[in-house]
């Protein structure tokens, strides 16, 4: 997640929130999902919350009268396993507005008890 909250950080400018928002076929655990949630709290110090868009703007989270979220939505969408189980790639998105969001795959490699980025291959950009 960090990897895309520090691509094109003006989406990030005075956000007040991060959600993250899961595909609910990716194999997470709820210890997965906690971890990562308090990783970007403890980083960024604003609250994280498990919203979709779509709560996101009926809990009154966007700015009027544009529909520009007040924070970033985070979405893992896809997970793929190599058969080398030390390796993956998600595909995850950033949205903050219609005319600001992106999208990537990410590599993953799991080194030293930790999942560490090797390529973030950008797939769309607005």
């Amino acid at each position: 997640m960090d990897e895309l909250i520090s691509t094109d950080t003006a989406l990030n400018e005075n956000m007040q929130y991060i959600s993250l928002d899961y595909n609910q076929e990716l194999p997470l655990s709820d210890s997965d999902k906690k971890s990562i949630e308090d990783y970007l709290h403890s980083k960024y110090h604003i609250k994280i919350y498990n919203h979709t868009y779509e709560q996101l703007i009926q809990e009154g989270l966007y700015n009027q009268p544009r529909t520009t979220l007040k924070g970033i939505l985070l979405k893992i969408e896809k997970q793929v396993q190599s058969d080398n189980k030390e390796n993956m790639i998600i595909e995850a998105s950033k949205y903050r507005s219609n005319e600001g969001s992106l999208s990537a795959k990410i590599t993953l490699t799991f080194e030293k008890d930790q999942w560490r980025v090797v390529m973030n291959t950008p797939t769309k950009e607005s």
